[in-house]
């Protein structure tokens, strides 16, 4: 769960599903922020297809409420009605789009992934070390477990370590971000091991940052703080020679 705050960095890889389109449809993923919708570079799986504009509205509002709900009651005792009376939508409409609670947390993970993103590239304070970058971005990523729904829902939540993946998709767009950084803007060399320290990262990022909120609502300060020294370790082995 690492990024950094240059443009290159936020672009990640998009993928279309070759699924078809009755049953997975590929959408774009409306950003969220301040009721508008754009077409941004991430989608979300849905079922069916929105065409108007209050159908992607409708998409966010049944997100939104996910968030909330999870974030209070926790993923195990959430259900998919907990959700539609949450998002005043009928328990038909949650399931128009995604076909369990399981696929709309998958939506509310890609939503916070761009979130996140967009946030780093908001900050234009220059990062002279890659040390640097890494830390602002974790700080970031920390701030918004503390404040966002969809962040407080995901590190509180209970789940266990890859609930949330997809079994047929090993990428990370987090850690391709982070592979872009490192290589374009810190001469680091692009290596196979390389991109596996750095998905290592990402992973044990996320598993200790749930860590750390289900030891304290606030986040557990010791262990975000070893989260961020283990990254730094790992991440130094590959750093280029002066």
């Amino acid at each position: 769960m690492t990024a950094g705050s240059s443009p290159a960095m936020i672009r990640q890889n998009t993928h279309v599903s070759d699924k078809d389109s009755s049953t997975w449809a590929e959408r774009p993923n409306p950003s969220g922020h301040n009721g508008r919708v754009t077409v941004p570079d991430t989608p979300y799986r849905v079922r069916r297809t929105p065409t108007q504009y209050r159908a992607s509205r409708q998409i966010e509002r049944i997100l939104d409420a996910a968030a909330r709900v999870v974030a209070d009651k926790g993923y195990a005792a959430t259900t998919t009605a907990d959700i539609a009376k949450a998002a005043t939508v009928s328990i038909g409409s949650v399931y128009r789009y995604f076909p369990d609670k399981t696929a709309v947390m998958r939506a509310v993970v890609e939503r916070n992934t761009r979130r996140f993103q967009d946030r780093v590239l908001a900050d234009h304070t220059p990062t002279p070390t890659w040390r640097a970058a890494v830390d602002r971005a974790y700080a970031v990523y920390v701030d918004m477990c503390r404040t966002e729904d969809g962040f407080r829902a995901i590190s509180g939540a209970g789940l266990a370590a890859g609930e949330l993946e997809q079994a047929d998709d090993t990428r990370d767009p987090l850690a391709e971000a982070f592979a872009t950084l490192l290589i374009r803007h810190f001469a680091f060399p692009d290596t196979p091991a390389l991109r596996t320290t750095l998905l290592q990262c990402t992973t044990l990022a996320d598993v200790l940052t749930r860590l750390a909120f289900r030891l304290s609502q606030t986040g557990h300060q010791d262990t975000l703080d070893q989260t961020r020294r283990i990254i730094e370790n790992l991440v130094a082995a590959h750093e280029p020679a002066p």
